[in-house]
């Protein structure tokens, strides 16, 4: 008997993996896949996604799985290959890009637009920051120095130390309305203007710029300080905590949006499913084709077969 059950093992692993292999087998499986495809269409995201499996996965997520050394090795190699590939490129980003796109850049560039209030809010917080409130006295400190010392030679090193308290205290009584003509000047629309204008041209040299001149940024690698941030960041409890939260609220939100509209409404299924199942198809026979998973699929080929024999005769004899 264990001879036979060993031949009979041996015997459904050679099945399947001929079965695997086989035309007919690729055939029958991407037939099924376009089938699911076609129900799953038509199926509301509600019904084929577990809302609570995605926040399980999130909240338990061990980003220790990753390995911070080999994420910033990939990131040093691949920024280095990718400077070599960029030297051997002509032109430049606006000559790679089609005419259509270039188009749309240069529409959303030239596009006006108005600081919301939660900007300007933003805009008067910064301003009212004890480093700006430095930067400022400084910068006054400075043109008043400077001023003096181009009408008085004789003010010199000495008297702008001696001085410079009560300069800086002087300076000090000013700075809240200072800081306010500040606020209302960086949130006047007539100066967001001058403000897109300046970016729209950064943004456009940039674009115009030859390709060769990223590559000689890129071939140089992450410095020092970017390797240890990046070793740093990938095993920060906090970061993780806060991309953590993020994530889940933004899955929330997402999913609060689509969970009663069809998958079909979201991905072009129809007119996808046949390429799509293809694709499917390519990755799964060679899963199937590992021995592992060959042994599992005969193994349970052969529990399966004693109970469908035993169905047989009780029908038999009934």
């Amino acid at each position: 008997m264990p001879t036979q059950r060993v031949k009979r093992a041996e015997g459904d692993e050679r099945y399947w993996t001929r079965r695997i292999r086989s035309k007919g087998f690729r055939r029958e499986l991407t037939a099924l896949i376009v089938r699911e495809l076609e129900a799953l269409g038509h199926a509301r995201v509600g019904e084929v996604l577990d809302a609570g499996l995605v926040r399980t996965v999130i909240r338990q997520w061990d980003p220790r799985i990753i390995d911070a050394g080999v994420v910033v090795d990939l990131a040093e190699r691949g920024s280095r290959h990718a400077g070599r590939r960029l030297r051997r490129r002509d032109g430049s980003l606006l000559d790679a890009l089609d005419a259509a796109l270039v188009a749309d850049i240069d529409a959303l560039l030239a596009e006006d637009g108005e600081l919301s209030a939660d900007a300007e809010r933003f805009i008067a917080n910064v301003m009212q920051q004890e480093f700006v409130r430095r930067l400022f006295t400084d910068l006054i400190f400075t043109a008043i120095v400077s001023f003096y010392q181009k009408v008085n030679p004789f003010f010199g090193t000495l008297a702008m130390r001696a001085l410079e308290e009560q300069i800086k205290g002087f300076i000090s009584l000013f700075m809240p309305a200072l800081q306010r003509q500040a606020i209302g000047f960086a949130v006047d629309r007539q100066n967001q203007r001058i403000v897109r204008d300046f970016v729209r041209e950064i943004v456009r040299q940039q674009l115009d710029a030859p390709l060769s001149g990223y590559a000689a940024m890129l071939a140089k690698g992450p410095t020092r300080a970017t390797e240890r941030l990046l070793r740093t960041a990938l095993t920060s409890a906090a970061l993780e905590a806060l991309i953590r939260d993020a994530a889940l609220a933004v899955w929330e939100d997402v999913y609060e949006e689509i969970r009663e509209r069809r998958v079909g409404d979201l991905v072009d299924l129809a007119a996808h499913d046949v390429w799509l199942a293809e694709r499917c198809v390519e990755w799964l026979v060679p899963a199937l084709a590992r021995p592992g998973v060959v042994r599992f699929l005969a193994a349970e080929m052969r529990l399966a077969m004693p109970s469908e024999a035993q169905a047989t005769r009780g029908k038999v004899r009934s």
